[in-house]
C-alpha cells in the first residue's frame, strides 16, 4: 500500500508493519509559507494513510492465520 502522494508505503511481513520512504526528497522547493504549510500537511495525510494502513495490517496479524493447521501465536 502507498500513501496518497506516492513517497511512502506500508511494508507487512511476520515482525509488523513499517513504513519506508520511495524517495530521499520528500518535499519540492518551497519559497514561499504556505507552500510549505501545504507541503508538510500533505506529507502527514500520506502518513496518516499510511498509519491506517499499518493498524490494518497489524490487526490481520493478530487474527491469526487464514488456514486450519497453522498456529494463531508465532
Amino acid at each position: 500500500m502507498t500513501g496518497i502522494l506516492d513517497k511512502m508505503h506500508v511494508e507487512h511481513g511476520i515482525h509488523g508493519a513499517r513504513v519506508m520512504a520511495r524517495s530521499h526528497q520528500l518535499t519540492g522547493d518551497c519559497i514561499a509559507d504556505s507552500e510549505i504549510d501545504t507541503a508538510i500537511q500533505l506529507l502527514k495525510d500520506d502518513l496518516d494513510a499510511c498509519a491506517k494502513e499499518m493498524k490494518r495490517l497489524v490487526k490481520v496479524n493478530r487474527s491469526g492465520s487464514l488456514f486450519a493447521g497453522w498456529p494463531k501465536d508465532i
